[in-house]
Protein backbone atom coordinates (compact mmCIF):
# COMPACT_ATOMS: atom_id res chain seq x y z
CA UNK A 1 0.00 0.00 0.00
CA UNK A 2 1.32 3.29 -0.45
CA UNK A 3 0.16 6.42 -0.10
CA UNK A 4 -1.48 8.32 -3.11
CA UNK A 5 0.59 12.06 -3.91
CA UNK A 6 -2.04 14.59 -2.33
CA UNK A 7 -4.14 11.48 -0.46
CA UNK A 8 -3.90 10.67 3.30
CA UNK A 9 -0.17 10.98 4.57
CA UNK A 10 -1.05 11.02 8.78
CA UNK A 11 -2.93 8.15 10.22
CA UNK A 12 -4.49 7.76 14.50
CA UNK A 13 -4.02 4.10 15.23
CA UNK A 14 -6.07 3.64 18.49
CA UNK A 15 -4.80 0.63 20.24
CA UNK A 16 -1.28 0.90 18.77
CA UNK A 17 0.10 -0.92 21.78
CA UNK A 18 -1.98 -4.10 20.70
CA UNK A 19 -0.18 -7.23 18.28
CA UNK A 20 -2.29 -5.51 16.12
CA UNK A 21 -2.48 -2.77 16.35
CA UNK A 22 1.69 -2.08 16.44
CA UNK A 23 1.84 -4.86 13.05
CA UNK A 24 -0.80 -1.55 11.45
CA UNK A 25 1.22 1.09 12.35
CA UNK A 26 4.23 -0.43 11.03
CA UNK A 27 2.73 -1.26 7.63
CA UNK A 28 1.87 2.17 7.68
CA UNK A 29 4.98 3.71 8.43
CA UNK A 30 6.55 1.76 5.69
CA UNK A 31 4.12 3.47 3.47
CA UNK A 32 4.95 6.80 4.10
CA UNK A 33 2.68 8.11 6.59
CA UNK A 34 3.22 10.16 9.94
CA UNK A 35 2.03 8.04 12.78
CA UNK A 36 -0.03 8.75 15.98
CA UNK A 37 0.22 5.61 18.14
CA UNK A 38 -2.18 6.16 20.76
CA UNK A 39 -1.24 3.63 24.11
CA UNK A 40 -2.59 3.94 27.82
CA UNK A 41 -0.41 1.74 29.69
CA UNK A 42 2.18 -0.01 27.83
CA UNK A 43 4.38 2.71 26.33
CA UNK A 44 7.43 0.23 25.82
CA UNK A 45 5.31 -1.31 22.51
CA UNK A 46 4.55 1.97 20.79
CA UNK A 47 8.32 3.10 21.95
CA UNK A 48 9.67 0.34 20.20
CA UNK A 49 7.70 1.13 17.21
CA UNK A 50 9.42 4.54 17.07
CA UNK A 51 12.51 3.00 17.30
CA UNK A 52 12.02 0.93 14.55
CA UNK A 53 10.29 3.38 12.07
CA UNK A 54 10.51 7.28 11.82
CA UNK A 55 7.64 8.99 11.85
CA UNK A 56 5.82 7.17 14.43
CA UNK A 57 4.98 9.75 17.32
CA UNK A 58 3.89 7.91 20.66
CA UNK A 59 0.17 9.58 21.50
CA UNK A 60 -1.19 8.64 25.30
CA UNK A 61 -4.77 8.63 26.50
CA UNK A 62 -6.60 6.83 28.62
CA UNK A 63 -9.65 6.18 26.29
CA UNK A 64 -12.16 5.05 29.15
CA UNK A 65 -12.00 8.88 30.38
CA UNK A 66 -14.15 10.42 27.74
CA UNK A 67 -13.56 13.41 28.64
CA UNK A 68 -9.73 13.12 27.79
CA UNK A 69 -10.32 11.49 24.53
CA UNK A 70 -12.41 14.67 23.32
CA UNK A 71 -9.14 17.02 24.59
CA UNK A 72 -7.03 14.55 22.48
CA UNK A 73 -9.45 14.49 19.37
CA UNK A 74 -9.84 18.44 19.29
CA UNK A 75 -6.02 18.82 18.89
CA UNK A 76 -4.17 19.97 15.98
CA UNK A 77 -2.37 16.93 15.32
CA UNK A 78 -5.71 14.64 15.22
CA UNK A 79 -7.63 17.08 13.39
CA UNK A 80 -5.12 16.60 9.93
CA UNK A 81 -4.96 12.71 10.46
CA UNK A 82 -6.54 11.41 7.04
CA UNK A 83 -7.43 8.18 8.57
CA UNK A 84 -8.49 6.74 12.19
CA UNK A 85 -8.00 3.11 12.73
CA UNK A 86 -9.89 1.58 16.29
CA UNK A 87 -8.26 -0.77 17.68
CA UNK A 88 -8.24 -0.39 21.21
CA UNK A 89 -9.81 -2.92 23.60
CA UNK A 90 -10.07 -3.74 27.15
CA UNK A 91 -10.13 -8.36 26.89
CA UNK A 92 -10.64 -8.86 30.57
CA UNK A 93 -13.11 -11.56 32.15
CA UNK A 94 -16.87 -10.61 32.81
CA UNK A 95 -20.21 -12.85 32.55
CA UNK A 96 -23.61 -11.18 31.89
CA UNK A 97 -24.92 -13.03 35.82
CA UNK A 98 -22.15 -11.68 37.37
CA UNK A 99 -21.29 -8.32 36.20
CA UNK A 100 -18.52 -5.59 37.40
CA UNK A 101 -20.46 -1.98 36.44
CA UNK A 102 -17.26 -0.51 36.71
CA UNK A 103 -15.56 -3.03 34.60
CA UNK A 104 -18.44 -2.78 32.18
CA UNK A 105 -18.51 1.00 32.02
CA UNK A 106 -14.88 0.59 31.11
CA UNK A 107 -14.48 -1.91 28.97
CA UNK A 108 -17.31 -0.31 26.76
CA UNK A 109 -15.46 2.76 26.94
CA UNK A 110 -12.29 2.17 25.48
CA UNK A 111 -13.97 -0.58 23.21
CA UNK A 112 -16.73 1.53 21.36
CA UNK A 113 -17.47 4.59 23.24
CA UNK A 114 -14.30 6.40 22.48
CA UNK A 115 -14.29 5.13 18.78
CA UNK A 116 -17.33 7.16 18.68
CA UNK A 117 -16.09 10.66 20.02
CA UNK A 118 -12.94 10.80 17.55
CA UNK A 119 -14.99 10.21 14.89
CA UNK A 120 -16.98 12.79 15.29
CA UNK A 121 -14.55 15.53 15.99
CA UNK A 122 -12.46 14.14 12.97
CA UNK A 123 -15.22 13.08 10.31
CA UNK A 124 -16.39 16.17 9.73
CA UNK A 125 -12.82 17.44 9.08
CA UNK A 126 -12.09 14.79 7.13
CA UNK A 127 -15.27 15.74 4.90
CA UNK A 128 -13.97 19.01 4.84
CA UNK A 129 -11.05 18.11 2.94
CA UNK A 130 -12.83 15.35 0.59
CA UNK A 131 -10.86 12.32 1.76
CA UNK A 132 -10.63 10.26 4.77
CA UNK A 133 -10.50 6.69 5.77
CA UNK A 134 -12.28 5.52 8.86
CA UNK A 135 -11.51 1.44 10.21
CA UNK A 136 -13.54 0.08 13.09
CA UNK A 137 -11.41 -3.18 14.37
CA UNK A 138 -14.66 -5.14 15.80
CA UNK A 139 -14.87 -9.23 16.47
CA UNK A 140 -16.20 -12.28 15.22
CA UNK A 141 -17.18 -13.22 18.56
CA UNK A 142 -19.88 -10.91 17.91
CA UNK A 143 -21.45 -13.41 15.64
CA UNK A 144 -21.35 -15.70 18.27
CA UNK A 145 -22.82 -13.53 21.27
CA UNK A 146 -18.93 -13.55 22.75
CA UNK A 147 -17.90 -15.93 25.56
CA UNK A 148 -19.66 -16.94 28.44
CA UNK A 149 -16.81 -15.31 30.36
CA UNK A 150 -16.41 -12.27 27.84
CA UNK A 151 -19.83 -10.09 27.91
CA UNK A 152 -18.22 -6.89 28.19
CA UNK A 153 -16.01 -7.49 25.26
CA UNK A 154 -18.11 -9.21 22.97
CA UNK A 155 -20.71 -6.13 23.55
CA UNK A 156 -17.75 -2.87 23.37
CA UNK A 157 -17.48 -4.80 20.25
CA UNK A 158 -20.78 -4.78 18.71
CA UNK A 159 -21.65 -1.36 19.89
CA UNK A 160 -18.46 -0.59 17.64
CA UNK A 161 -19.74 -1.59 14.58
CA UNK A 162 -22.68 0.96 14.62
CA UNK A 163 -22.26 2.87 11.34
CA UNK A 164 -24.14 6.05 12.32
CA UNK A 165 -25.65 8.07 9.79
CA UNK A 166 -23.26 11.09 9.91
CA UNK A 167 -20.76 8.48 8.46
CA UNK A 168 -22.81 7.36 5.59
CA UNK A 169 -23.10 11.56 4.93
CA UNK A 170 -19.36 11.74 5.29
CA UNK A 171 -19.01 9.11 2.15
CA UNK A 172 -20.43 11.45 -0.39
CA UNK A 173 -17.34 13.60 0.50
CA UNK A 174 -14.86 11.15 0.30
CA UNK A 175 -15.14 9.84 3.68
CA UNK A 176 -14.93 5.74 4.06
CA UNK A 177 -16.13 3.80 7.25
CA UNK A 178 -15.87 0.62 7.31
CA UNK A 179 -15.60 -2.32 9.83
CA UNK A 180 -13.59 -5.04 10.06
CA UNK A 181 -14.71 -8.27 12.24
CA UNK A 182 -11.30 -9.91 13.25
CA UNK A 183 -11.32 -13.28 13.35
CA UNK A 184 -9.34 -15.79 15.90
CA UNK A 185 -5.79 -14.17 16.12
CA UNK A 186 -2.48 -15.31 17.75
CA UNK A 187 -2.00 -12.71 20.14
CA UNK A 188 -1.78 -12.60 24.07
CA UNK A 189 -5.11 -11.34 23.98
CA UNK A 190 -6.62 -14.57 24.48
CA UNK A 191 -4.27 -15.06 27.87
CA UNK A 192 -6.43 -12.61 29.24
CA UNK A 193 -9.43 -15.22 29.53
CA UNK A 194 -8.11 -18.13 31.32
CA UNK A 195 -8.47 -21.76 30.57
CA UNK A 196 -9.50 -21.19 26.32
CA UNK A 197 -8.47 -24.27 24.68
CA UNK A 198 -7.02 -22.87 21.68
CA UNK A 199 -6.36 -25.92 19.91
CA UNK A 200 -9.75 -26.46 20.08
CA UNK A 201 -10.94 -23.03 18.75
CA UNK A 202 -8.58 -23.39 15.97
CA UNK A 203 -10.15 -26.60 14.72
CA UNK A 204 -13.44 -24.97 14.00
CA UNK A 205 -11.81 -22.17 11.91
CA UNK A 206 -11.78 -23.52 7.91
CA UNK A 207 -8.45 -23.09 7.51
CA UNK A 208 -7.64 -25.13 10.89
CA UNK A 209 -5.46 -22.59 12.42
CA UNK A 210 -5.65 -18.46 13.93
CA UNK A 211 -4.92 -16.04 11.79
CA UNK A 212 -1.31 -14.43 12.32
CA UNK A 213 -1.33 -10.81 13.18
CA UNK A 214 0.53 -9.61 9.84
CA UNK A 215 -2.43 -10.82 7.92
CA UNK A 216 -5.14 -8.90 10.11
CA UNK A 217 -2.93 -5.89 9.43
CA UNK A 218 -2.65 -6.19 6.04
CA UNK A 219 -6.59 -6.44 5.26
CA UNK A 220 -6.80 -3.20 7.32
CA UNK A 221 -4.06 -1.46 5.03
Amino acid sequence: MAAPAGGPRKVLVLGASSTIGAEVCAGYAEAGYHVLAHYHRNREAVERLCSAHPGVEPVPCDLADLHAVASLAATEAVQACDALVCLAAVASPTRLDALDVDALVRIMSVGALANYVVMGALGPAMADRGYGRIVIGSSIGVKFGGGADSFAYALANHASEFIPRAATQWAGSGVLTNVVRIGVTDTPLHEGFLGRDMTARASLIPMHRLAQPAEVAALIL
